[in-house]
């Protein structure tokens, strides 16, 4: 059975895993900020992909539940390191959810759909995700250029960053608006021993933890 990748809020997990055990294992997991349900998300898991932004067909198709936006904590979602072959799917209506549920979040594949031009609206320049190999984004818009884009991210020659869980991705949202075409840079950062990416990088919001810094601190404590 797949679920999410990443960890939310005990309240918010236990909602998960109720609403998980009464499926028939689905392969897509869909997130979006529900317009009908103010303040909310509606997390769904669903047998097959649903058109970009439609509520009602995803009300139709898949079993989808509502979950408060006050369950979600101030740094964003938790997660653990279970790898998934599951899809994540996100519409996004408005910029509290791309900030509050993805930023930070583990996510390996993600369709991120675009839904309204307030989703692009907040002072983030940025959008941070771990361990991400594949993004397609669609921009619901008429002026959007390129409004369904996929990229697929790769290491460089000898990373093995994927075991080692450390690969952060930095997605541009003024790229989001689909006037240009994605790009991608790789960067090979400094060690992360013995300090956390915020060490180097003071600006990056990540809620993740590294174990190995974690006993290395411990052990300096005892």
């Amino acid at each position: 059975m797949k679920m999410l990748s990443f960890c939310l809020p005990p309240l918010l997990c236990a909602l998960l895993r109720l609403h998980f055990a009464c499926t028939d294992l689905p392969n897509i997991t869909l997130v979006f900020d529900s317009t009908t349900h103010s303040d909310s998300l509606r997390n769904c898991s669903c047998a097959t992909e649903v058109r970009h932004c439609e509520e009602t067909l995803a009300n139709l198709l898949c079993n989808c539940g509502t979950v408060p936006r006050s369950s979600l904590t101030a740094r964003g979602p938790r997660w653990d390191n279970r790898r998934t072959d599951g899809t994540l799917s996100v519409w996004v209506h408005n910029s509290w959810i791309r900030m509050e549920l993805l930023n930070g979040s583990h996510v390996l594949d993600l369709h991120l759909s675009l839904c309204a031009p307030a989703a692009l609206l907040g002072p983030a320049q940025y959008l941070t995700l771990v361990g991400l190999k594949r993004i397609q984004l669609y921009t619901l818009g008429k002026e959007a250029l390129h409004r369904d884009q996929t990229m697929n991210i790769i290491p460089g020659v000898g990373l093995n960053v994927w075991d080692s869980g450390l690969s952060i991705a930095l997605l541009d949202v003024g790229s989001m608006s689909g006037a240009l075409r994605l790009k991608a840079y790789s960067v090979v950062g400094p060690s992360l021993r013995p300090h956390p990416p915020s060490h180097f990088y003071p600006g990056l919001f990540l809620s993740v933890t590294f174990p190995h810094l974690e006993q290395q601190n411990k052990q300096k404590t005892i």
